[in-house]
């Protein structure tokens, strides 16, 4: 009788029938092969081998935590983004509409986000929450520090900002409906040192270790598996692509300006503002065919 195979041993064969396939698909050479052993160890003995996780951290992911909201194609729900360490619990409930808490004079140019939550049935989700946080038009995320984004050696000195700045869970009303005033997000780095083999890496493939402009989300309702996703924006060249994989097309918003005095007063601005439309649908608990 056989001994089973590990999942060392299952995982490893799938990983090694991968990389022959691009070594003989590409004609990849043992010049070329050795440089890229010698880059892994330049990252070692740089002290950033744990780094190096942020180039599959996501697909890893989305294989766990994001299971629920594989293969959103099949029924339109919203694809699953990663969460990552800047969430915090208990921001303030905000009804819809609603503006998100900000200091009195937050930098930023002025954005309105609005739409409706569904289930993959079409039927509108009432009462449904959008835990929503950002970064800041500073580039600083509110409540959090440095460390809570270690391993990434990302600069994050929150002192002196409110702990809930530009975070809220809004809630949708009687239609599914939710909009919230906020401002344009700021950039998100990865962290990586300036002389890095990271850096050179990212360089080298010609992507920059920024983020794209994002606003995450976890958005929940009853009956409802709660999703984790992101808002991107049109325009932005790093939603085509980063260091830590692509971004999804359906989360990629066009955005409108509106410059009409009428418009953005109404909104409580003194000034033109920006407003994109991001329609979000959630699955069903299994065995619940009500959304």
């Amino acid at each position: 009788m056989s001994t089973p195979e590990t999942r060392l041993q299952v995982v490893f064969a799938d990983l090694r029938r991968a990389v022959d396939d691009v070594v003989l698909r590409h004609r990849v050479t043992p010049e070329e092969l050795f440089a890229a052993v010698d880059w892994l160890r330049r990252v070692a003995d740089a002290g950033e081998l744990p780094l190096t996780g942020v180039l599959f951290l996501k697909s890893a992911l989305q294989a766990t935590e994001g299971a629920a909201y594989a293969h959103p194609e099949t029924d339109g729900a919203t694809p699953w983004e990663m969460e990552g360490p800047a969430h915090l619990p208990g921001s303030p409930e905000l009804p819809s509409p609603a503006v998100l808490p900000m200091r009195p004079e937050e930098p930023g140019e002025p954005l309105v986000v609005s739409g409706t939550v569904r289930g993959t049935s079409g039927a509108p989700l009432p009462g449904a929450v959008l835990d929503v946080w950002q970064i800041d038009a500073d580039n600083l995320y509110s409540g959090v520090g440095t460390r809570d984004f270690e391993p990434l050696d990302i600069p994050n000195d929150s002192t002196g900002i409110p702990v809930h700045n530009l975070r809220g869970r809004v809630v949708t009303d009687a239609e599914g409906r939710y909009e919230f005033r906020t401002v344009m997000p700021g950039v998100e780095t990865f962290g990586f040192a300036p002389d890095s083999p990271l850096t050179e890496l990212a360089e080298a493939l010609r992507l920059p270790g920024l983020r794209p402009l994002h606003i995450h989300a976890i958005v929940t309702a009853e009956g409802c598996l709660p999703l984790t996703t992101q808002i991107y924006f049109d325009g932005d060249p790093l939603a085509e692509g980063t260091l830590e994989g692509p971004v999804p097309a359906a989360t990629v918003r066009t955005m409108v300006v509106h410059d009409t005095p009428e418009d953005y007063r109404a909104h409580g601005l003194d000034r033109p503002y920006r407003a994109l439309t991001h329609d979000i649908v959630l699955r069903p608990v299994r065995g619940d065919s009500t959304n």
